[in-house]
């Protein structure tokens, strides 16, 4: 029934103008707002993100969005030089001194958070 629909990811934040910042200075993603509340981020294979403003806005307990990438140390080094501040966990998933957790069987994930607290993921197979 919705095999045939294209899905797109949304959450809130309670720091606009810094989460557009965010995602468009330091992530590097195309960021469009939208009727003054919606951000709207261009992921690749034009799937979109909508990041809307909330005053209320809690961030959720979970990981939000996460990025398959490849180089995960050198990108948590470039993302820290610009101010990223990666997780730190404690087992059974525990982190370097970086923010990495390095899993044995080759899934490494680092976590950080945006300007509104929502949880990202870097994670390299």
């Amino acid at each position: 029934m919705l095999g045939q629909t294209t899905p797109f990811f949304s959450f809130s934040t309670n720091q606009l103008e810094e989460t557009r910042r965010f995602y468009e200075v330091v992530l590097g993603f195309e960021v469009e707002l939208r009727r003054d509340r919606f951000l709207h981020v261009q992921l690749p294979e034009n799937r979109p993100l909508i990041i809307y403003y909330k005053e209320d806005h809690v961030p959720a307990g979970h990981t939000a969005l996460n990025f398959q990438v490849t180089g995960i140390e050198s990108l948590v080094d470039s993302l820290t030089a610009q101010g990223v501040v990666f997780e730190q966990y404690g087992p059974p998933i525990a982190t370097d001194e970086k923010g990495i957790s390095w899993d044995d069987e080759g899934s490494h994930i680092a976590w950080f958070r945006d300007p509104g607290g929502n949880i990202l993921a870097l994670i390299e197979h």
